[in-house]
């Protein structure tokens, strides 16, 4: 990585944009023309974003280049610059936390990327799971009218508390879920436990449900005794993991900027799925339809990584990257690296998906799994998945996340990990973030599935992806009962 040079670099970027912006759209009535100066700012920020996700650049210096720009622009516009920086600067900050991911392996003060969990079981001080247990349990419920089913996905012991991963299905119209204070449990030993809910909404009323105090390490069974309901017994104790569950480490051997163009061919393919192949124009989404936000400016931000070091010359991921675009008519990108032919095998799964070259897989019905493990540490991250839930149509996976020292190291709106899913029928589901909420020194996530799974699936193998090593993990799914 060269910092001087991607300094130089986006300085350059901002004499260039500032040169021809002004020969291609000269004053008008002493004014710079507004959409031209968004459009200058936008590339700006875009390559400066870019090199701050790969730590080649300081977002401290992008923010003063960028106002230095937007100095010169308000000049030449007769206008407030600060228009231009409320703009784009706030977008710039947000991702100064995910930089502190990309860092190559052993830099001062960084943990090191790839590495895997201490052997056993792990510490509260590491953040890790002290017992992690799938479940695919109902307990249905009845209180003044209302009836439910409290769907338990996975039980889970951690430094910040014990808890449940549920999936709480109401009747029609039944509005919001039932107090936890209705809900007893009993451990094996006779100890009594309050509850408390948190959830993150939807059309089944997904989150958990925390044990207060915290059960001891020993704890066998809980007696769950819903309202109206029969109890349920719910069996905690730790099972032997099988050998083909046990997550797998390999190194990826990826570049940061290729790191970073991988993700930005996944927001693609996301994206894709919401947007089916219309063969008319995009409506009000200009010449780059829905993508336009996402691939404008790919070639400059190529021309950056390459410029800083954080992309080799002859990586073949832009030429991937061009091919995914020529494949989704995305026009517009910039990428100068000719189309390649070797894509990813998950990215021609969905691909397939998005132009229907093979049938649809089974109905994806509603539906939850028990699922659980913990992965090894990948860029100083920790995840944990807790269960996978269907609801109309929609899958999310329930995981908890933890930095390395168990800090809580904040991970903002981007989790700067690559996490795909393969089912048991051969078809890859590429996950992004849903939701997420800090907990303890600890993040509650959930990721939504594109494209949805099939309750068919028997198993799912879970990838997890840093900058230099990735994981996989097969996970046999205990389906529970739901509604078909």
């Amino acid at each position: 990585m060269n910092r001087e040079r991607a300094e130089t670099h986006l300085r350059l970027l901002a004499e260039a944009e500032m040169r021809d912006a002004l020969q291609e759209a000269p004053l008008v009535a002493g004014r710079w023309p507004a959409d031209r100066s968004d459009a200058s700012f936008g590339r700006m920020a875009r390559v400066a974003r870019a090199l701050t996700d790969v730590h080649a650049l300081e977002v401290e210096t992008a923010e003063a280049i960028l106002a230095d720009f937007a100095t010169a622009l308000g000049a030449r516009q007769r206008s407030d610059q600060g228009r231009l920086m409320m703009r784009y600067e706030s977008a710039l900050r947000t991702r100064a936390s995910r930089a502190q991911w990309f860092v190559r392996p052993g830099a001062p003060g960084r943990p090191g990327l790839g590495s895997q969990a201490p052997a056993g079981p792990a510490r509260p001080g590491h953040g890790g799971p002290i017992r992690l247990m799938p479940l695919g349990l109902t307990a249905w419920y009845s209180h003044d009218g209302l009836d439910g089913e409290l769907h338990l996905l996975s039980y889970s012991r951690t430094v910040s508390g014990a808890r449940f991963a549920i999936a709480l299905r109401m009747s029609a119209g039944g509005g919001l879920p039932l107090p936890a204070g209705l809900f007893g449990v009993t451990d094996d030993k006779g100890a009594h436990y309050s509850l408390s809910f948190t959830s993150c909404g939807g059309p089944d009323w997904t989150g958990e449900i925390r044990l207060h105090p915290d059960p001891p390490d020993h704890v066998r069974w809980f007696d769950l005794a819903p309202p109206g309901g029969p109890a349920l017994r719910v069996n905690v104790n730790l099972a032997a993991p099988q050998d083909d569950t046990c997550p797998q480490v390999t190194e990826t051997g990826l570049a940061p900027g290729e790191h970073l163009l991988n993700q930005v061919a996944e927001r693609l393919l996301i994206v894709a799925q919401d947007f089916p192949p219309d063969p008319r124009p995009w409506p009000g989404t200009g010449h780059a339809g829905p993508f336009g936000g996402i691939a404008a400016g790919l070639g400059d931000v190529v021309s950056a990584l390459e410029a800083a070091g954080a992309l080799p010359p002859v990586s073949p991921v832009p030429g991937r990257l061009a091919a995914l675009c020529a494949s989704l008519r995305v026009t517009g990108h910039g990428i100068t690296a000719p189309p390649a032919r070797d894509l990813p095998e998950p990215w021609l799964s969905l691909l397939a998906h998005y132009h229907r070259r093979k049938p649809d897989p089974a109905p994806v019905w509603d539906g939850f799994a028990g699922a659980a493990t913990a992965l090894p540490e990948l860029d100083g991250i920790r995840l944990m998945l807790l269960g996978v839930h269907t609801s109309e149509g929609r899958t999310v996976l329930h995981l908890r996340a933890s930095s390395q020292d168990g800090a809580g190291q904040p991970l903002g709106h981007d989790l700067p990990l690559s996490v795909w899913v393969r089912d048991s029928g051969g078809r890859w589901h590429v996950a992004e973030q849903d939701s997420w909420a800090h907990d303890g020194g600890e993040y509650a996530l959930t990721l939504r599935l594109v494209p949805p799974l099939a309750r068919s699936a028997a198993w799912i193998e879970l990838q997890a992806a840093g900058l230099s090593a990735q994981v996989r993990a097969k996970l046999p799914l205990r389906w529970g009962s739901g509604h078909d």
